[in-house]
């Protein structure tokens, strides 16, 4: 067995999966970890006159990219095995859904696409003042490492504003250029309640509509554990529990209106 140790991130991956590769050094035989106490080939060095060069497909490269931000320890054997069978066995094995490990890395692009849509839907930003002026945080809690792959989509959206994006997994920086990530903090580093949170709170009750309210969609949508660092939240429940009333108020209100209407057209 061969205990190999990289970062967390697909780059160092890659890189030592190469190595094995060319080394023919079998996937049941590599233990990864992430332990920087670890070393690779500590029982041999390669010859580089017996490499080998292997081609892979860009649509691996793709989705072994993806694969490697879930929070799973097992991702990282699961591409090396992936690779080599692509290179060993069967060029066009992303092609067989039904195959386990294609299935499973599948599962995981699946789960990181979700993710990220959520991180995009659900930050929230709170307005603070620092050293260098007007800034804004947010506290999120992603459920893989997605912030990378998450982050230049609030910078495009959010050029013009100093942000920091705060996770247990990794955080973001945006200084006007530059996209920076530093290594994820505690939930005890986000800012308290400010004016930001009574904005999302006014915003989200004058959208809310209790007659396209479907309570198990919703929370299909917006699962629970993204509530607590949603401010608009705490509305939920409230709205939840009147939105009957307020459904049939608006039923009623529109019956109304076109009584009003049709008595008004009879007149004339």
């Amino acid at each position: 067995m061969i205990q190999v140790s990289i970062e967390n991130d697909f780059l160092s991956w890659r890189v030592v999966a190469r190595q094995l590769l060319q080394n023919r050094i079998l996937p049941h035989e590599v233990l990864w970890t992430m332990d920087e106490q670890s070393s690779l080939f500590v029982e041999f060095a390669p010859n580089k006159s017996d490499l080998k060069t292997f081609k892979v497909s860009v649509e691996f490269l793709e989705l072994a990219e993806i694969v490697s931000c879930v929070d799973d320890d097992e991702r990282w054997a699961l591409l090396y095995r992936l690779l080599f069978r692509l290179t060993h066995e069967n060029r066009n094995l992303l092609e067989i859904e039904s195959d386990d490990d294609v299935r499973q890395a599948l599962l995981h692009s699946k789960a990181i696409r979700r993710d990220i849509h959520k991180m995009h839907a659900f930050v929230r930003f709170k307005r603070v003042e620092s050293d260098i002026g007007e800034m804004f945080i947010a506290w999120y809690e992603p459920q893989h490492f997605i912030v990378k792959k998450a982050a230049p989509f609030f910078a495009r959206r959010f050029g013009a504003m100093r942000f920091t994006i705060l996770t247990p997994k990794e955080c973001a920086h945006w200084d006007l250029e530059n996209l920076i990530f530093t290594e994820g903090v505690s939930a005890a580093n986000a800012p308290q309640a400010d004016e930001m949170e009574r904005f999302w709170q006014t915003y989200y009750a004058s959208i809310f509509n209790p007659a396209r309210l479907k309570v198990k969609a919703m929370k299909a949508e917006m699962p629970i554990h993204f509530w607590k660092n949603l401010p608009e939240a705490e509305l939920l429940p409230d709205l939840i529990r009147q939105a009957e009333q307020r459904t049939k108020e608006m039923i009623n209100q529109k019956a109304l209106r076109a009584e009003v209407i049709k008595k008004l057209s009879q007149k004339s």
